[in-house]
C-alpha cells in the first residue's frame, strides 16, 4: 500500500505574494498579449484562493470570540 502525498496548501502570505507579482508585471505594460490572459486567470484564480482563507479565518474567529463571550457571560453569572 502506498501513502498519499498531502500536497502543502499554500499560505495567504504566498498566494497574496504571487497575486502581488503578478499585478507589478501586468501593470509595467510589458507582457504580451497571450501571457496577459494566462496571468489573468491565474490572478482570479489567486483571489478566490485568499477569499476562501479569509472567510475560513473569520469564521474561526467569529467562533472563538463567541465562546469567549460565553465564558465570560458563565463566569458573570457564577459570581453572582
Amino acid at each position: 500500500m502506498t501513502a498519499k502525498k498531502k500536497t502543502k496548501e499554500p499560505t495567504y502570505a504566498e498566494l497574496s505574494g504571487e497575486l502581488e507579482t503578478i499585478l507589478d508585471e501586468i501593470e509595467s505594460g510589458e507582457i504580451d498579449l497571450d501571457a496577459l490572459s494566462d496571468k489573468v486567470e491565474r490572478a482570479a484564480t489567486l483571489l478566490g484562493q485568499c477569499r476562501k482563507k479569509l472567510s475560513a479565518t473569520e469564521t474561526k474567529v467569529k467562533k472563538v470570540t463567541e465562546d469567549l463571550q460565553q465564558t465570560v457571560t458563565d463566569d458573570a453569572d457564577e459570581e453572582e
